[in-house]
């Protein structure tokens, strides 16, 4: 079931990238964009029907509203795993926060932990969150994700309060 699901979700990536018709739409606050063509990294531009299926598919659908899947734009993921041919974690980090800075972030929570620091932040104009930004920074790796849309206050919380916080710290150890 495992591999059919997998299978599933990266043959809907592959066919879905050509449904993303505004691709330069986010360029401006493309937080990721300088990293796609750098060794170690792999950035991809989801698009929003992948996340639906997806979500479909987890558990964790009958706490979320399945309407909240509806306003997002596009899915942002960059992975990065440090080795002798790439740049440093601590390197990515700085220019994610620098770049955090200059795009006016807010950090909504932190958890740190010896191995592992785990980020989100959010961009908020008008009372509406435009953009929800996870960064993930472990002994190996470095993953970002970040989530274009019009959301409220209430429904990034309620995912935030969804999400099992003892789950992700337990899969950083």
């Amino acid at each position: 079931m495992k591999k059919t699901t997998i299978i599933i979700i990266f043959a809907t990536l592959f066919f879905g990238q050509s449904c993303i018709t505004e691709k330069n739409k986010y360029k401006e606050t493309d937080i990721f964009e300088e990293f796609e063509t750098q060794q170690g990294f792999v950035v991809l531009h989801l698009p929003p029907v992948l996340f639906k299926l997806v979500f479909n598919l987890s558990e964790s659908n009958n706490q979320i509203s399945s309407n909240l899947t509806e306003k997002i734009d596009v899915i942002k993921v960059m992975f990065f795993e440090e080795n002798a041919n790439t740049i440093s974690k601590s390197e990515v980090n700085q220019s994610i926060q620098q770049k955090v800075k200059k795009l006016d972030y807010k950090l909504l929570t932190k958890i740190t932990q010896e191995k592992s620091d785990i980020s989100i932040y959010i961009i908020e104009h008008n009372e509406v969150i435009r953009e929800v930004l996870l960064t993930t920074l472990s002994e190996k790796e470095y993953l970002g994700v970040n989530v274009v849309g019009n959301f409220t206050k209430e429904e990034v919380l309620k995912v935030y309060r969804s999400i099992n916080m003892q789950q992700i710290k337990s899969m950083s150890n």
